[in-house]
């Protein structure tokens, strides 16, 4: 039986992947074929690692400086091209109202995610919903390293096998699957494909409405 459910972010709750170019594409318009060398590391890896990872691969020794203008640019722009899923807040508030507690475990940084909860959903903040936030500043590894997952366990105290993982891609079900937890796909993110690759060992949702008969024990 499910008691608790802990989240991604990016891809699975809210769709930050026209900010996050917008904010690179900024951060590294002074660093000559800066932005080309993104583009030539892959969006699925410009996704999956964390922004100072990325920064000190395309960027090198001016990455700081990077790292710098996109979370500025992120708070001050940026932030006005994330969205929240169509649904997400109602499965969270359906989730809640059966009992169940709720996490974050993300490779976003802490101040861009509590921003994106706090104002992606019009007047609403959605930060209270949820019981632990993990971000990119609480963990050495990231995903798809199991240990984020688990910090967020720890902090929470709860245990793995009351508990699942919801996220878009391979590296969230690895790391879900690593940690114990039980894992359900976030059909709709950014990595529809490698998740329906994966059936049926993955529960995959279709959309945020059909995450809770997926859950174990769930209806």
């Amino acid at each position: 039986m499910t008691r608790a459910v802990l989240f991604d972010l990016d891809g699975t709750l809210v769709d930050s992947r026209p900010a996050i170019l917008d904010c690179y594409r900024a951060a590294l318009a002074p660093v000559p074929q800066g932005w080309e060398s993104l583009l030539e590391l892959g969006l699925g890896r410009v996704m999956r690692w964390r922004m100072r990872e990325v920064m000190a691969e395309v960027a090198g020794e001016r990455a700081p400086e990077c790292v710098s203008r996109y979370e500025r640019h992120y708070l001050e722009d940026g932030h006005r091209k994330v969205v929240l899923y169509q649904g997400a807040a109602d499965m969270l508030d359906a989730l809640r109202g059966q009992g169940l507690r709720l996490g974050i475990v993300t490779n976003k940084g802490r101040e861009r995610t509590e921003h994106d909860l706090r104002h992606v959903h019009g007047a609403r903040d959605l930060l209270p919903l949820f019981d632990v936030v993990v971000t990119t500043e609480d963990t050495v590894e990231r995903k798809p390293s199991p240990e984020p997952i688990l910090h967020g366990l720890r902090r929470a105290g709860w245990t793995a096998g009351d508990c699942a993982y919801v996220g878009d891609g391979p590296h969230d079900a690895e790391a879900a699957i690593a940690a114990g937890t039980a894992f359900v796909g976030a059909g709709w993110g950014y990595y529809p494909d490698e998740l329906a690759s994966a059936r049926p060992a993955l529960a995959v949702a279709a959309a945020p409405g059909d995450l809770a008969g997926l859950l174990p024990g769930g209806r």
